[in-house]
């Protein structure tokens, strides 16, 4: 007997060695990136409007300045585990901010109190025995449908690749994943699912033309059915808020089903270049309970909305030595009446737009905004921009850009004395910013605007008497190192 278990003992250490060294070694590549982004926002006069990311509701313009001035850091570290011949490679990255210096529960006295998160977590890898690129990648992971309507992260399997056509992408992505306490026809949960396919083409030296289509829903068969937060134990709702109409933003419990078909591109031919996107949408959310702006609800119970949206950008540059001289023309369609079943809006589902200061997201202390979409609350949004750039030395590069601002649809609403308001004109905003390198990774930068408000803000004023009360400015700067 104890001959038998030498015998097998060794036949296993036998086959251990053969495995050992018949399979060739294969060597791993490490990579460990960073981005230490240091910002601050050095004066605004209503930091009550541009407070805190996500929702824009509640933020309000008081009728007196809101003095602000802040100092933050915003850390993402990741790190890069691949095969010498790249054939497998696994990310993990982490974000840590934007935690602002002396913010109570996350960085006061004697340090940080913790407040790290998962920015990345996949694996990619390519397809055996397929004789061009094509990958597969599961996991959370940066998805680009299109800059203006969806580029973040989340759960999702992608493959990608290239074919005799050009390069291409398929993708299934969930965006909620909802818990049904009750459930008798053992019907789909109500999970907010995607599906994504794009294919980037190369017509000629130049120019590249882009084609996707997405496809997102949610499955409720029954509206008795009750929904709850898995994170919070709460019980979802069906309530459509216009000043949070991002699909990201709706309420969990909206049977969905919502097509968007686009092209996006650019163009350079000499020293001129064209960009654009153009998106149109269709679909429904019923089962759904609309407001208006006044926050009142549109109908005594819930509803069915067929949707039908559209956006369309597109940049018209020159380069002129070190100059570039760039017209931005946006349009995203709103909605026109809140008590029809009608909804014309443009619906973003997970955005950061970076292409006004005082409104949106271009503020280098991008945590604080008051939107992160294209648009204003579902009454859309209209751009007229004109940019001038210019690279001053190797290191250091200054800008300065003026843009008109309204709304596709008027701002309705009842202001404090009762009376009906409608106004579109946002107003005029001036930007400005320099860069400069002060080390090959180190970029410190500057940059401001100021909103020349215009009546439709008044919606947005702490005291709403049919005229904006107050101009909007910020000036920010960062010192940020990339490796």
């Amino acid at each position: 007997m104890m001959a038998n278990k030498k015998m097998i003992i060794g036949l296993a250490a036998a086959a251990l060695l053969v495995v050992v060294f018949a399979v060739p070694a294969t060597a791993t590549q490490l990579k460990f990136n960073g981005d230490m982004n240091h910002r601050f926002i050095l004066g605004t006069n209503h930091y009550d409007f541009i407070r805190g990311a996500g929702s824009d509701a509640g933020k309000k313009i008081d009728d007196s300045s809101v003095y602000e001035n802040m100092a933050e850091i915003k850390y993402r570290f990741w790190f890069e585990a691949a095969s010498d011949d790249d054939q497998v490679k696994g990310v993990f990255a982490t974000e840590v901010g934007g935690l602002r210096f002396g913010q109570p529960g996350s960085m006061e006295y004697s340090g940080d109190q913790v407040k790290m998160e998962v920015r990345w977590g996949y694996l990619d890898f390519q397809l055996p025995f397929a004789e061009q690129k094509a990958r597969v990648r599961i996991g959370l992971q940066p998805i680009n449908v299109n800059y203006w309507m969806w580029k973040e992260t989340v759960g999702a399997v992608k493959l990608y690749g290239s074919s005799g056509l050009g390069d291409y992408e398929v993708a299934w992505m969930r965006g909620y994943e909802a818990d049904v306490t009750s459930d008798e026809d053992e019907d789909l949960r109500n999970d907010q699912d995607a599906i994504y396919g794009r294919l980037n083409l190369k017509p000629q030296t130049g120019m590249d033309v882009g084609l996707f289509a997405l496809y997102q829903w949610s499955n409720i068969d029954d509206e008795d059915q009750t929904y709850i937060d898995p994170q919070t134990g709460k019980v979802l709702n069906y309530t459509i808020d216009p000043r949070n109409w991002e699909l990201s933003q709706l309420g969990k419990n909206i049977d969905m089903s919502v097509v968007s078909l686009g092209t996006d591109g650019k163009m350079d031919f000499g020293s001129f270049f064209l960009k654009w996107d153009l998106i149109y949408q269709s679909g429904s959310l019923d089962g759904a309970r609309l407001y208006d702006l006044d926050g009142n609800p549109t109908s005594a119970g819930l509803e069915d909305y067929d949707l039908d949206a559209y956006f369309l950008h597109t940049d018209l540059g020159v380069k002129i030595g070190k100059s570039t001289l760039t017209y931005t023309f946006w349009y995203a369609s709103g909605d026109d009446d809140p008590y029809d079943d009608d909804l014309e809006a443009f619906l973003a589902t997970d955005t950061d737009i970076f292409d006004n200061i005082c409104l949106m997201e271009g503020g280098w202390s991008d945590d604080d905004y008051f939107t992160e979409r294209p648009y204003m609350a579902d009454r859309g949004f209209i751009m007229n921009k004109l940019a001038l750039d210019y690279q001053a030395t190797e290191k250091t590069k200054v800008g300065i850009a003026g843009m008109h601002m309204m709304v596709a649809e008027d701002m309705e609403y009842t202001d404090d004395n009762g009376n009906s308001v409608s106004e579109d004109t946002i107003g005029f905003e001036i930007d400005a910013y320099i860069k400069h390198k002060l080390f090959k990774n180190v970029e410190v930068a500057l940059n401001g605007g100021y909103l020349l408000a215009d009546d439709a803000m008044d919606y947005y004023d702490e005291e709403k008497d049919g005229s904006s009360d107050e101009d909007i400015y910020r000036i920010d700067m960062r010192v940020r190192y990339k490796f």
